[in-house]
């Protein structure tokens, strides 16, 4: 069986941050690309646009020393969205960060047009960042 072209796409993406590879990623989001991130820590807004949220991607690699983690154990697709239910993991001044989520993405023309995250524990990742 092959894999639907939109999980082809989101999967790269995972892969890409994985390398820290920001021009894979560039190339992976369609310009007025949203990233939907939740909460009320220092990371939590809207990012809209290619650079902001390749900023708001590296400073997230930048601010775990390279350590988060984002695996997605499984993928649910329903016409131009992937659901990607995930492990996320990472170290940060002496903290951990292990919590599961699912992230929604839209896609647009073979590219990711929009994300949302919906972490098990919002305030646990709240507090990771602060």
């Amino acid at each position: 069986m092959t894999e639907h072209s939109h999980i082809t796409v989101v999967s790269g993406f995972y892969d890409a941050l994985a390398k820290g590879d920001l021009d894979n990623l560039q190339g992976l989001l369609t310009e007025d690309v949203v990233f939907h991130v939740p909460g009320r820590g220092p990371m939590a807004r809207d990012y809209r646009g290619k650079q902001e949220v390749l900023g708001y991607l590296g400073r997230l690699a930048q601010s775990t020393t390279g350590t988060l983690r984002l695996d997605p154990d499984d993928y649910l697709v329903g016409g131009d969205r992937v659901a990607a239910v995930l492990r996320i993991q990472g170290e940060r001044d002496g903290r951990t960060l292990d919590d599961h989520g699912v992230q929604l993405f839209r896609i647009d023309d073979g590219k990711i047009g929009e994300r949302s995250s919906f972490p098990h524990d919002p305030y646990s990742v709240d507090e990771f960042f602060a």
